[in-house]
């Protein structure tokens, strides 16, 4: 009987730190609201509907850059040909210089070489060289006119330096690298006009000055072929301070005379060093 109550008691002893770790535990559980990692639930997914999206697998591929980014650099220097039609607005064959009075039967030529800073997106410096050719005739006139009478002719050569501020209208759509620009400058030319009249012994020629001022403006087009080379568009007016490009000026005449050309460009592009093309 004694053996059996000490079995008891050893029994009982040997069970109160087992029954006091687990109170522990309990209270450590109850303390803490976040059960541990293994107690977690997954989270519900439901089931995409139709066809899941495969995963990723090897190399990504990279973003493509427009033909704009590719072809037109930000900086750089440009230098190109051009050449093109010329045509004039003086006293002779149009009754007032204007472009709707402009006779197209003396389109002529023109021929010249530029040099092109581009400075950012929107703005460029370009100095220029042109040689142009003008004439036009009294004998263009309707007849039975004053001017179709008089029948005076005249031929001209134009040599023109200017520099020209060029802003670029902003592209709004990248995969079509056209650029178009306007353009307003300063410049000079030399001309001496050759004039043909019908009684020469009764005409008495004029005294002005060979060497003038000009102001070229205009709006031009811009495509790149590849990386350098570029094609272009450029129609601009001639505003001048002289009534003499033909050499003659009527006495009630109260405008100057013009010319205007029309040229294609081609360029070469050097593009800043530190502004690369870096092909994909």
């Amino acid at each position: 009987m004694k053996f059996i109550r000490l079995l008891f008691l050893i029994a009982l002893l040997s069970g109160l730190p087992e029954l006091f770790l687990s109170s522990y535990s309990f209270e450590a559980y109850s303390s803490n609201a976040r059960p541990p990692m293994s107690d977690r639930r997954e989270s519900y997914r439901p089931q995409s509907q139709g066809r899941s999206r495969p995963p990723l697998t090897g190399r990504r591929r990279p973003l493509q850059r427009s033909l704009r980014s590719r072809y037109m650099q930000q900086q750089g220097f440009e230098v190109g040909l051009l050449g093109g039609t010329s045509h004039s607005l003086t006293n002779i064959g149009t009754g007032k210089p204007s472009f709707l009075g402009t006779h197209w039967e003396t389109t002529d030529l023109n021929v010249g070489v530029f040099s092109k800073y581009r400075i950012n997106d929107l703005w460029a410096v370009n100095a220029s060289f042109h040689y142009v050719r003008i004439h036009s005739a009294d004998s263009l006139a309707p007849e039975n006119t004053a001017r179709y009478t008089r029948d005076f002719y005249f031929e001209n050569q134009i040599f023109e330096f200017s520099v020209r501020t060029e802003f670029f209208v902003p592209v709004l759509l990248d995969n079509y690298p056209i650029e178009v620009y306007g353009y307003l400058g300063l410049g000079a030319f030399y001309h001496n006009p050759d004039l043909t009249v019908p009684n020469p012994d009764n005409f008495e020629e004029p005294s002005y000055s060979l060497i003038q001022p000009v102001i070229p403006m205009g709006i031009g087009l811009a495509y790149p072929i590849n990386r350098n080379f570029r094609i272009g568009l450029d129609i601009g007016h001639r505003l001048t301070f002289t009534d003499y490009l033909d050499g003659f000026s009527r006495p009630a005449s109260d405008s100057n005379d013009a010319y205007f050309l029309g040229s294609l460009r081609v360029s070469y592009f050097f593009g800043d060093r530190q502004r690369r093309f870096i092909p994909y």
